[in-house]
């Protein structure tokens, strides 16, 4: 006979733009491009991270295999772009098979329903902190490691960029911040 485990494990509802929650505490998921509203039950929330960090898995699969083609084996660069283009377009492609699968929402009208800066403001100020400090680390982290490994050219403009980028991210983090303070003292 097989044994029943107790072990139950709870994710939490995604967080971030375009997302909302509504009086029963479902999320829904509005994109931006289609306008189209759905249901994301929880059984897909993982699911639903995934395809939320697309663009980020395919910066990452251009960094590994720019490095291992070009660095190992002498490949130009180009056919990591093309390959990190693919992964892109999959992925695209699965997320949008993917809502089309989902209960859409009738009649959605976003300032009816707990938007992102409620979510933002359900995070909690440590977690929030935490994740810009880290991301700003990461930056000069990277920065750090070119100059360290003696890169040049493109790899030390890329590695800058990615510094910019975290920096406006911690930017945008700040700004949300205080609108959410700011917003919460208001009430």
């Amino acid at each position: 006979m097989a044994k029943k485990s107790n072990v139950h494990q709870e994710y939490s509802a995604p967080v971030g733009f375009n997302l909302y929650q509504d009086e029963k505490n479902r999320t829904i998921y509005k994109h931006p491009l289609i306008k189209q509203a759905v249901y994301i039950p929880t059984y897909d929330y993982k699911m639903f991270d995934l395809y939320r960090k697309r663009y980020i898995l395919t910066v990452s699969v251009f960094v590994v295999l720019f490095t291992l083609l070009n660095e190992w084996f002498g490949i130009p660069f180009w056919v990591s772009i093309l390959i990190a283009l693919l992964v892109w377009a999959f992925m695209e492609w699965k997320f949008y098979s993917f809502l089309k699968n989902e209960q859409p929402v009738k009649k959605f009208q976003p300032e009816k329903y707990k938007g992102y800066y409620d979510n933002f403001e359900a995070q909690g100020l440590g977690k929030v902190v935490l994740k810009t400090v880290l991301y700003l680390l990461i930056g000069i982290l990277i920065v750090f490691n070119s100059y360290y490994e003696g890169y040049d050219g493109a790899y030390l403009v890329i590695s800058w960029i990615v510094l910019g980028l975290v920096i406006l991210y911690a930017i945008f983090q700040i700004v949300i911040y205080a609108k959410v303070k700011a917003r919460k003292n208001a009430a």
